[in-house]
């Protein structure tokens, strides 16, 4: 009887097993392409005052630009009034906090006195800061001979 029994048992897993077998088996179709997510492109806008900073600076600007997933690409113009800009920063991290230093855009020594021409320029990304990027963690800090940062204001992406 105890040999009945075990032979029933066994019975019963191996039928269990062929039946998890079938059933985890996944319908895959031969050569099937995986599907690449679109590259986006994205409108960047920074409007930089003293809200950033909560000084009493006049001074503004606006940098606008353009990144693109594909290339990882951010290319930028910066534009600033009522202000002498000593040097001009872009970085990474959580509002209100210093960052973690990204590009410098603009230096006063070693660029000639005061610009009266827009800023530009273009950089490529690395993954983490793409992924900083797109969270919104960016920004730009204007720094003068009297107050560093004197403005700052946060990078926006619109999906074109």
């Amino acid at each position: 009887m105890s040999n009945r029994i075990a032979k029933g048992f066994a019975l019963q897993i191996v039928v269990l097993s062929v039946l998890c077998c079938f059933a985890c088996k996944k319908d895959t179709v031969a050569g099937e392409a995986r599907i690449k997510p679109p590259v986006r492109e994205y409108i960047v806008i920074a409007r930089i005052d003293k809200k950033g900073t909560n000084s009493n600076s006049e001074g503004t600007a606006v940098l606008t630009g353009y990144y693109m997933e594909g290339s990882k690409s951010l290319s930028y113009s910066l534009e600033y009034k009522n202000i002498v800009p000593q040097m001009i920063t872009l970085r990474s991290g959580a509002k209100g906090s210093v960052g973690s230093f990204i590009k410098e855009l603009y230096s006063r020594e070693k660029e000639s006195p005061a610009l009266d021409k827009p800023i530009a320029g273009s950089l490529t990304l690395s993954p983490l800061q793409e992924r900083n990027l797109l969270k919104g963690q960016w920004f730009v800090a204007v720094s003068t001979i009297s107050m560093s940062p004197e403005i700052s204001g946060v990078l926006i992406l619109k999906q074109k």
